[in-house]
């Protein structure tokens, strides 16, 4: 309930500041107003009829256009409507492809990773699971995630539940790996060629710094087994009756930094994938005309999306939203045209996440999410403690 709570707010933030129609910004007050017509008085001087609040709080009035703001010496701002209409759509097309090949590829690296624990799959079942994992995370968002999902079906095909869990977290880890990497080397490019001040990028350095220090500690703790030891969480999770599983999933990270140079080459896989998933935003921004430079997507859209992987909403729902305008809504880009972008950021992908849902249909059922984390280990079990084990039997279909 307080996830959806968030979700609510940051949603109602974002489109109290989002105008449908075309508007206007007073100098003075920085309200802004909605446009309604356009006319000359008998001296020539422009005039806008423009309104401002809702039902029967709504007022007409009709004002000089010297009242209002010019960023750029535009003075009519673009509403939501105007900017989706101005969609290019050959370009849309063109995005939409990248998102393809960068789910793909995001596949090919889960299957890597199952391949270092001893879990061999084919290659186009990972890529039926991945899909499946994100029809979960971002069509369906609930008790169930995606990543439960993932491992539930992975976990039919071996006895080492753990080192399955384990994987789809390394995979998450060096996903978020990636995207800091990404952010950190645009930053540091812009900074260091002048295509922005210091001062302009100041948000975005400090979110950097503090989103290495959070993806140092993660991999630090996925790595480490000494750094675990210090934390003394042996002394905690050996009271837990699942206790055997974390020691299992201690063991698959152990094996992962013994194979450095196996996940070296699972970066190199994918951190292309990354670069060709930004650009392909960036090609959405320039099918609606959006005037910024695309820098700013590689800079801003990896922090965007490592902020939304924190599970404050289902899905990141009115979190990445938010970031958006709060990101890119400067100057003369206004709330009212980023949001369509942030809209179709998250719609095109849901959009390619359907074949999860003929996966979902046309495989075996999905059990309810108790059954699931009992069997992966994430729970206590809710079957009959003397009853054979489910996951040893394997699904040939899955």
């Amino acid at each position: 309930m307080a996830k959806i709570t968030i979700a609510a707010l940051l949603l109602i933030w974002v489109l109290a500041r989002v105008h449908w129609e075309d508007y206007v910004v007073d100098k003075d007050t920085n309200k802004s107003y909605a446009v309604l017509a356009s006319q000359t008085d008998p001296t020539g001087r422009r005039l806008f009829r423009v309104a401002s609040g809702i039902l029967w709080w709504s007022e007409e009035q009709l004002r000089p256009a010297g009242d209002f703001a010019a960023e750029e010496g535009l003075t009519v701002r673009p509403g939501f409507a105007r900017t989706i209409k101005s969609v290019k759509l050959p370009l849309l097309i063109v995005a939409t492809g990248g998102f393809v090949c960068s789910v793909l590829t995001v596949s090919m690296r889960w299957w890597f990773l199952l391949r270092i624990q001893g879990i061999h799959i084919r290659r186009w079942e990972a890529v039926r699971l991945t899909f499946l994992g994100y029809f979960f995370s971002l069509v369906v968002p609930g008790t169930v995630g995606g990543d439960v999902v993932k491992a539930y079906y992975a976990a039919r095909h071996t006895h080492k539940k753990a080192a399955a869990l384990v994987s789809i977290f390394v995979d998450r880890v060096l996903g978020l790996t990636e995207l800091a990497g990404l952010a950190t080397v645009m930053v540091g490019f812009v900074l260091l060629s002048g295509l922005a001040s210091f001062q302009q990028m100041r948000v975005a350095v400090y979110a950097v710094c503090i989103i290495l220090v959070v993806v140092a500690a993660m991999l630090t703790f996925l790595f480490s087994r000494r750094f675990r030891r210090m934390l003394g969480l042996q002394r905690f999770y050996k009271r837990l009756s699942i206790a055997h599983h974390f020691e299992a999933a201690g063991e698959a990270a152990t094996l992962y930094r013994n194979r450095l140079g196996a996940l070296g080459k699972a970066i190199a896989l994918t951190f292309g994938a990354h670069i060709v998933w930004v650009s392909a935003i960036g090609m959405v921004g320039k099918s609606l005309s959006l005037p910024i430079e695309f820098y700013r997507y590689f800079v801003y859209v990896p922090i965007i999306y490592i902020i939304g992987a924190v599970p404050l909403s289902p899905g990141g729902l009115g979190v990445i939203e938010s970031l958006y305008v709060k990101f890119f809504a400067v100057g003369a880009i206004g709330a009212s045209q980023i949001l369509p972008l942030a809209l179709l950021a998250r719609g095109i992908p849901m959009f390619w996440t359907l074949p999860g849902l003929v996966v979902a249909i046309t495989g075996s059922k999905l059990p309810p999410a108790a059954v699931m984390e009992a069997e992966l280990g994430l729970a206590e079990e809710v079957s009959d403690p003397g009853s054979p084990d489910k996951t040893a039997d394997v699904d040939g279909g899955r």
